[in-house]
């Protein structure tokens, strides 16, 4: 989606205790018919459980 600023930030969620961690791996856009277009720059690793989860931010205004 090049020239286009991104919609939201692509993030994986790493819980260590009682905190959440979040790694930025790409950015997303929203398109037609209420789509998202993801962009990955990096692969999710599975945790022990097999499972990945990420996560959409909204991109703030700077």
């Amino acid at each position: 989606m090049s020239g286009r600023r991104p919609d939201y930030t692509v993030s994986v969620s790493r819980k260590n205790g009682d905190k959440n961690f979040y790694t930025q791996i790409g950015s997303a856009w929203k398109v037609a018919k209420d789509g998202i277009s993801i962009e990955l720059q990096a692969l999710p690793v599975a945790d022990a459980d097999g499972k990945t989860k990420c996560v959409l931010f909204p991109v703030q205004d700077q």
